[in-house]
């Protein structure tokens, strides 16, 4: 059967007051990105609770559908087939609808939108329904309908659906700014940035490598998690940055300390993300901690590693369980790439008894004999790459 609308309910979108326009504008601003290439084949429809996508082209909805579902922004959407404001016009789709899907039982669901037409939602309910039951050999079930037609009258036509598909929920990406995700290539640091991405925050991409201890797979794998995560973006491209972190590294091994040596690593980090991010107008760090889950994410650590960050650093998965992130990781398709054995910086350069109640003054005094500051410098202006991560192409920015 072709449907020649796709009905978007704006979900959490409808609680916005005066600036719901703005939202809905970075919305439909992120779905005419994501189907760049279809432009002949749809057209946009904005309506104060509702976006119309009118096919002109029926045999692309489900290619629609599938890219649409999975832009933040809206609630659920539906395949539609809109009509004129016609009782008999309704109830013709209607049947035609029972006759396609050949139900056993049906429910009528009516909601009358335009609220000058002439019909309550339940008189307008009390003449549709017997007229398809006069038509069809279907009968009603208002608790478990193995079919349920719903009805919108709206001002100009109205729309006759059947179907509710959920899609992902949260706020259309761009809406909260621009923030740097330290991604490591782990299980949790994907997540983060999806959960950021669903509160409608842009994101770059940080990733710190040690050539050649760490290898040319492990740079591939976090390649690949952009390009994963890139299906959720409102953007036609992502950047993900890589950092050779090596000189500094082999610096980290003069602290006197080594139980330190972790701590001071990601206060190395969080330095040189800083300064990237302010370069690159990002308003936000954004990490995968979770917190208690390894030696450098105890709440000592965490307030000692933070206290170099001058922007707020959000940490999306902060009180979830391994478990939880790995369901998610799982549910957006992170999971079995992040677990690839190909290990970052991180994991190779762990001390044997890291610290988990560090001090502050003790980090510092670590750091005083090293030349961090100047080996950052260097790295800032010279060892740093940029790839540009799109829908089919991954190419490294001149």
């Amino acid at each position: 059967m072709n449907f020649d609308v796709i009905l978007v309910r704006y979900g959490e979108l409808t609680t916005k007051g005066k600036n719901r326009n703005d939202f809905t504008r970075v919305l439909i601003n992120n779905i005419k990105s994501k189907l760049e290439g279809y432009e002949a084949q749809y057209k946009l429809k904005k309506e104060f609770d509702r976006l119309f996508i009118e096919l002109l082209d029926p045999t692309v909805s489900q290619t629609i559908i599938n890219i649409v579902k999975n832009i933040f922004g809206s609630s659920s959407l539906s395949l539609a087939k809109r009509v004129d404001r016609e009782l008999e016009t309704i109830a013709n789709c209607a049947i035609a609808l029972v006759q396609y899907y050949q139900p056993t039982t049906f429910k009528l669901e009516v909601r009358r939108n335009d609220k000058t037409f002439s019909l309550t939602s339940t008189e307008i309910k009390q003449q549709l329904a017997p007229m398809i039951l006069q038509q069809t050999n279907v009968k009603v079930d208002v608790h478990q309908p193995k079919l349920q037609i719903d009805v919108e009258i709206r001002r100009e036509f109205t729309y006759v659906f059947i179907n509710k598909i959920k899609t992902i929920g949260g706020l259309p990406v761009g809406i909260s700014g621009q923030g740097l995700v330290m991604l490591s290539g782990g299980i949790d640091s994907p997540v983060a940035a999806f959960l950021t991405m669903k509160r409608g925050m842009n994101v770059e991409y940080l990733h710190f490598a040690t050539p050649p201890h760490t290898s040319e797979e492990a740079l591939e794998k976090v390649k690949t998690l952009v390009q994963k995560l890139y299906h959720y973006t409102g953007q036609n491209q992502q950047r993900l940055h890589v950092v050779n972190f090596s000189m500094l590294q082999h610096e980290l091994m003069h602290i006197s300390d080594a139980s330190y040596r972790i701590t001071i690593m990601r206060r190395m980090f969080y330095r040189i993300a800083n300064i990237l991010a302010v370069e690159w107008k990002c308003q936000a760090i954004i990490t995968g901690e979770s917190l208690g889950q390894v030696a450098s994410q105890t709440i000592e650590s965490i307030n000692v590693i933070n206290s170099v960050s001058s922007l707020p650093v959000l940490r999306p998965v902060l009180c979830f369980d391994k478990n939880e992130i790995i369901a998610i990781a799982k549910e957006i398709d992170t999971y079995q790439t992040s677990i690839l054995p190909f290990e970052d910086c991180c994991s190779l350069f762990v001390p044997k008894n890291p610290v988990t109640k560090p001090r502050l003054a003790q980090a510092e005094f670590q750091e005083q004999n090293l030349m961090w500051q100047e080996i950052i410098d260097v790295i800032i202006k010279k060892n740093i790459k940029t790839y540009v991560i799109g829908r089919d192409d991954i190419h490294e920015e001149s």
